[in-house]
């Protein structure tokens, strides 16, 4: 997966992943982010040890196996669409449950390929991250109450600065004093 160089002046960006504490396990979502930025151009050196349909040798000397195909299938959502028809067979109910917004929008198994298929050309049109609106609501503190300017309430704890937590370990250890010194004067 090095780029090979070419007669070219400009050259592709080169980029470190970088997955921090993340477990690195076999077909991970971050795979999928590593194979997208690189199908979209940038010089990321890597194998594809870990990305889906890589087999590893099964006796020394024999070549390890990567089927590209089942990599795409888990790409265009194939899993899903196994996960859809097995619960739309034995547990319609639970089907409904998980999968009611695919429903509302009239998807199923057959249809998720497309539906994948379309995002990908869009995301290729105009790749242009695009903020969602704001929904404008504010948001009000009295004491630990917050309430919220669409009606939803919350009790949240308020934090407290240095100065007042010193302070109030301080009285703390003066009200533990002062009950030792009375236990003391009661003897």
């Amino acid at each position: 997966y090095h780029v090979e160089d070419e007669e070219t002046d400009q050259r592709p960006f080169k980029c470190i992943l970088d997955v921090g504490l993340q477990t690195t396990a076999v077909g991970h979502r971050m795979w999928g982010a590593l194979k997208g930025a690189v199908d979209g151009g940038l010089h990321i050196p890597h194998t594809n040890k870990k990305f889906p349909g890589f087999k590893p040798a099964e006796e020394k000397g024999q070549e390890a196996e990567y089927d590209a195909e089942a990599h795409k299938e888990k790409i265009f959502g194939a899993h899903v669409k196994e996960y859809m028809e097995m619960l739309e067979e034995e547990d319609p109910t639970k089907y409904e449950a998980h999968f009611a917004k695919f429903i509302a929008e009239d998807i199923n198994g057959e249809k998720l390929e497309e539906m994948y298929t379309e995002a990908h050309e869009k995301i290729k049109e105009d790749p242009e991250y695009e903020p969602a609106e704001k929904k404008g609501i504010t948001h009000t503190r009295e004491a630990d109450q917050i309430t919220s300017s669409d009606g939803t309430e919350h009790v949240r704890s308020k934090k407290i600065g240095l100065e007042a937590r010193r302070a109030k370990v301080a009285e703390k250890i003066a009200a533990a004093q002062a009950k030792l010194m009375e236990e003391d004067d009661d003897e």
